[in-house]
Protein backbone atom coordinates (compact mmCIF):
# COMPACT_ATOMS: atom_id res chain seq x y z
CA UNK A 1 0.00 0.00 0.00
CA UNK A 2 2.82 2.41 0.85
CA UNK A 3 4.58 1.70 -2.40
CA UNK A 4 1.45 2.67 -4.31
CA UNK A 5 1.32 5.98 -2.49
CA UNK A 6 5.01 6.67 -3.12
CA UNK A 7 4.53 5.97 -6.80
CA UNK A 8 1.53 8.31 -6.92
CA UNK A 9 3.52 11.06 -5.16
CA UNK A 10 6.37 10.68 -7.67
CA UNK A 11 3.92 10.91 -10.57
CA UNK A 12 2.36 14.04 -9.06
CA UNK A 13 5.81 15.63 -8.66
CA UNK A 14 6.68 14.84 -12.29
CA UNK A 15 3.37 16.29 -13.46
CA UNK A 16 4.03 19.47 -11.43
CA UNK A 17 7.45 19.80 -13.06
CA UNK A 18 5.95 19.41 -16.51
CA UNK A 19 3.30 22.06 -15.81
CA UNK A 20 5.99 24.56 -14.75
CA UNK A 21 8.02 23.69 -17.80
CA UNK A 22 10.18 21.32 -15.79
CA UNK A 23 13.84 20.66 -16.37
CA UNK A 24 13.11 19.66 -19.98
CA UNK A 25 12.14 23.25 -20.78
CA UNK A 26 15.79 24.27 -20.31
CA UNK A 27 16.65 22.29 -23.44
CA UNK A 28 14.22 24.40 -25.45
CA UNK A 29 15.74 27.75 -24.44
CA UNK A 30 18.20 29.73 -26.48
CA UNK A 31 21.78 29.11 -25.32
CA UNK A 32 22.12 32.83 -24.63
CA UNK A 33 19.19 32.78 -22.19
CA UNK A 34 20.45 29.88 -20.07
CA UNK A 35 21.01 30.36 -16.37
CA UNK A 36 22.98 28.23 -13.92
CA UNK A 37 19.71 26.61 -12.82
CA UNK A 38 18.98 25.67 -16.44
CA UNK A 39 22.37 23.99 -16.72
CA UNK A 40 21.59 21.95 -13.61
CA UNK A 41 18.17 21.06 -15.05
CA UNK A 42 19.75 19.86 -18.29
CA UNK A 43 22.24 17.84 -16.29
CA UNK A 44 19.47 16.19 -14.28
CA UNK A 45 17.47 15.37 -17.42
CA UNK A 46 20.46 13.73 -19.11
CA UNK A 47 21.34 11.90 -15.87
CA UNK A 48 17.80 10.63 -15.49
CA UNK A 49 17.84 9.38 -19.08
CA UNK A 50 21.12 7.58 -18.46
CA UNK A 51 19.60 5.86 -15.44
CA UNK A 52 16.58 4.81 -17.50
CA UNK A 53 18.92 3.35 -20.10
CA UNK A 54 20.55 1.21 -17.45
CA UNK A 55 17.42 -0.16 -15.88
CA UNK A 56 14.54 0.27 -18.28
CA UNK A 57 12.98 -2.13 -20.72
CA UNK A 58 12.27 0.81 -23.08
CA UNK A 59 15.84 0.79 -24.33
CA UNK A 60 15.29 2.08 -27.94
CA UNK A 61 12.99 4.94 -26.90
CA UNK A 62 15.24 6.01 -24.03
CA UNK A 63 18.33 5.81 -26.26
CA UNK A 64 16.70 7.97 -28.94
CA UNK A 65 15.53 10.53 -26.37
CA UNK A 66 18.99 10.68 -24.80
CA UNK A 67 20.68 11.05 -28.19
CA UNK A 68 18.36 13.95 -29.04
CA UNK A 69 19.10 15.69 -25.75
CA UNK A 70 22.85 15.20 -26.08
CA UNK A 71 22.77 16.64 -29.60
CA UNK A 72 20.77 19.63 -28.31
CA UNK A 73 23.30 20.25 -25.51
CA UNK A 74 26.15 20.08 -28.03
CA UNK A 75 24.35 22.55 -30.31
CA UNK A 76 23.94 24.93 -27.36
CA UNK A 77 27.63 24.65 -26.51
CA UNK A 78 28.55 25.26 -30.14
CA UNK A 79 26.38 28.40 -30.22
CA UNK A 80 27.93 29.71 -27.03
CA UNK A 81 31.48 29.05 -28.24
CA UNK A 82 30.88 30.65 -31.64
CA UNK A 83 29.24 33.72 -30.04
CA UNK A 84 32.15 33.96 -27.62
CA UNK A 85 34.69 33.84 -30.46
CA UNK A 86 32.79 36.48 -32.42
CA UNK A 87 32.71 38.77 -29.41
CA UNK A 88 36.39 38.15 -28.78
CA UNK A 89 37.24 38.96 -32.40
CA UNK A 90 35.18 42.17 -32.26
CA UNK A 91 37.01 43.21 -29.10
CA UNK A 92 40.37 42.55 -30.76
CA UNK A 93 39.40 44.67 -33.75
CA UNK A 94 38.21 47.48 -31.49
CA UNK A 95 41.43 47.30 -29.48
CA UNK A 96 43.56 47.44 -32.64
CA UNK A 97 41.52 50.35 -33.95
CA UNK A 98 41.96 52.25 -30.68
CA UNK A 99 45.69 51.56 -30.71
CA UNK A 100 46.00 52.96 -34.23
CA UNK A 101 43.98 56.03 -33.23
CA UNK A 102 46.16 56.53 -30.15
CA UNK A 103 49.32 56.31 -32.25
CA UNK A 104 47.90 58.86 -34.69
CA UNK A 105 47.05 61.22 -31.83
CA UNK A 106 50.51 60.80 -30.33
CA UNK A 107 52.12 61.51 -33.71
CA UNK A 108 49.95 64.61 -34.13
CA UNK A 109 50.84 65.75 -30.61
CA UNK A 110 54.56 65.38 -31.32
CA UNK A 111 54.24 67.56 -34.40
CA UNK A 112 52.35 70.33 -32.63
CA UNK A 113 53.58 72.77 -29.99
CA UNK A 114 54.24 71.28 -26.55
CA UNK A 115 51.29 71.72 -24.23
CA UNK A 116 51.69 72.67 -20.59
CA UNK A 117 51.14 69.86 -18.14
CA UNK A 118 48.10 70.32 -15.97
CA UNK A 119 47.69 69.40 -12.34
CA UNK A 120 44.84 67.28 -11.01
CA UNK A 121 42.75 70.32 -10.05
CA UNK A 122 43.31 72.25 -13.27
CA UNK A 123 41.22 72.40 -16.40
CA UNK A 124 41.65 73.83 -19.91
CA UNK A 125 38.77 76.05 -21.04
CA UNK A 126 38.18 77.23 -24.58
CA UNK A 127 37.22 80.89 -24.16
CA UNK A 128 35.53 80.94 -27.58
CA UNK A 129 33.17 78.07 -26.65
CA UNK A 130 29.69 79.49 -25.94
CA UNK A 131 28.88 76.48 -23.73
CA UNK A 132 31.95 76.80 -21.51
CA UNK A 133 31.43 76.87 -17.74
CA UNK A 134 31.11 80.39 -16.40
CA UNK A 135 30.80 79.71 -12.68
CA UNK A 136 32.58 77.47 -10.25
CA UNK A 137 30.71 74.68 -8.51
CA UNK A 138 30.90 76.55 -5.21
CA UNK A 139 29.34 79.64 -6.77
CA UNK A 140 26.51 77.53 -8.19
CA UNK A 141 25.95 75.89 -4.81
CA UNK A 142 25.76 79.29 -3.13
CA UNK A 143 23.25 80.59 -5.69
CA UNK A 144 21.07 77.47 -5.31
CA UNK A 145 21.16 77.73 -1.52
CA UNK A 146 20.15 81.40 -1.67
CA UNK A 147 17.33 80.54 -4.10
CA UNK A 148 16.03 77.86 -1.74
CA UNK A 149 16.08 80.29 1.17
CA UNK A 150 14.17 82.87 -0.86
CA UNK A 151 11.59 80.24 -1.83
CA UNK A 152 11.10 79.35 1.82
CA UNK A 153 10.63 83.01 2.70
CA UNK A 154 8.15 83.42 -0.16
CA UNK A 155 6.09 80.50 1.14
CA UNK A 156 6.02 82.05 4.62
CA UNK A 157 4.90 85.41 3.21
CA UNK A 158 2.21 83.73 1.09
CA UNK A 159 0.87 81.92 4.16
CA UNK A 160 0.73 85.19 6.08
CA UNK A 161 -1.06 86.81 3.16
CA UNK A 162 -3.65 84.00 3.20
CA UNK A 163 -4.20 84.61 6.89
CA UNK A 164 -4.94 88.31 6.30
CA UNK A 165 -7.39 87.62 3.49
Amino acid sequence: MERGRDGEEELEEEEDEEEDGGPESALEKSPFQLTAADVYDISSVVGRDLLQLRAGPQLPAARARLQFRIVRVLEMLEALVSESSLTEEQLRRERDSLRRELEQLRAAARGSAPQPSLGPDQMVIDLTDPNRPRFTLQELRDVLQERNQLKAQLLVVQEELQCYK
